[in-house]
């Protein structure tokens, strides 16, 4: 004689999809066999044990087909549409518990596609976020190696000006202010750089008229008499 069952099959699923959706937020990866035999012995079913669940065909296939759901990254990225075969419907579900059940089963897969679309959705938002931030800063790497290369045309036209045009070791010093030569070695005095410069706030005496062509060359000969002095030539 077949032992009595404290609870049916349709019965167990229909707690466990009860079960599943209030406690767990429908999500498999947080069921726990101990905690839904608990609540089945605080519900109505106190002679139910835990073995009698784990040992329930229909409950093992079940539970085994939405772990193999939630693990399978496919199901994640496919949304499908399950239709409802209506003549097989009330031909296997012909009581009211057993239409239920199937019922919830299948607003349960519904349910799980609504969560993937809005899961897809907003990975969507992400991506599209993420996307444009790349767009701003490879936009302005693209500017500031445009403007690496202005600058860097720029230095190289200058030193070519200054090495071509102006007294070698005024070029030097003009250099270090800058930044742009690295040497402590000092063969002009500060004092005698600034006297040879011309700047903003030179006073030029334009009262005086112009000197003579001979007076112009022996001025140039003096300054440059002056330069190679200072500077050891």
């Amino acid at each position: 004689m077949a032992r009595k069952k404290f609870i049916s099959d349709e019965e167990l699923i229909e707690m466990f999809d009860h079960y599943l959706e209030k406690k767990c937020n429908s999500n498999i990866n947080l069921f726990k066999l101990p905690q839904f035999g608990e609540h089945l012995r605080t519900n109505g079913y106190s002679k139910v044990a835990d073995t009698t669940i784990r040992r329930n065909v229909a409950f093992r296939g079940l539970l085994a087909d939405l772990k193999a759901k939630s693990n399978d990254e496919d199901f994640q990225t496919i949304i499908t549409y399950k239709t409802l075969d209506v003549e097989n419907f009330i031909r296997t579900n012909r009581t009211p518990r057993a239409i239920k059940a199937t019922l919830m089963e299948l607003n349960r897969h519904y349910k799980r596609i609504v969560e993937v679309a809005l899961q897809f959705k907003d990975e969507a938002d992400k991506l599209r976020e993420i996307n444009k931030k790349l767009e701003l800063k490879t936009e302005k790497a693209e500017n500031d190696e445009k403007e690496r290369k202005e600058l860097q045309d720029e230095v190289v036209k200058l030193r070519s000006i200054l090495k071509t045009s102006v007294y070698p070791e005024i070029a030097k010093e003009l250099l270090k202010e800058e930044g742009l030569l690295k040497s402590d070695t000092k063969v002009i005095t500060d004092e005698f750089l600034a006297s040879q410069i011309i700047t903003v706030d030179t006073e030029i005496d334009f009262s005086k008229e112009t000197i003579s062509q001979s007076g112009s060359q022996s001025k140039v000969v003096n300054i440059k008499n002056m330069l190679d002095n200072a500077t050891k030539y």
